[in-house]
């Protein structure tokens, strides 16, 4: 499994990396890099394309990242959207090592559920 985090400029983009470290830190994905996917670099590309699955997770309402996968041409993902675990955009301070074990809680959550098949 492969994970992506739209890092962004603002808080949310923060926890969405912090998530993403966790995950992989755990052992449950390897963390992937978004731009290179967005910058068409091949060994990044290709590292996702060949993945077994991939996870996409988004800080904000924007979800900045699943569009850049769509962009890319990948359509089969799984997306955590933080916004909806009523993570806030522009709230500032340090990163809560308690509200990442969450968000990875809940992305492990994602990862556990059936795969939804998307055309475009």
């Amino acid at each position: 499994m492969v994970v992506l985090a739209c890092s962004g400029c603002s808080a949310a983009g923060e926890l969405a990396d912090h998530t993403a470290r966790r995950l992989q830190k755990l052992g449950v994905a390897r963390m992937s890099c978004l731009a290179g996917v967005g910058g068409r670099i091949p060994s990044i590309t290709n590292t996702v394309r060949n993945a077994p699955g991939i996870l996409m997770i988004d800080g904000c309402q924007l979800e900045c990242g699943a569009h850049v996968l769509r962009n890319a041409g990948f359509t089969d993902f799984k997306q955590l959207k933080l916004h909806e675990l009523s993570v806030r955009k522009y709230d500032s301070g340090r990163v809560d090592e308690s509200e990442v074990a969450r968000l990875a809680e809940a992305a492990q959550r994602v990862l556990n559920e059936p795969a939804k098949h998307s055309i475009s």
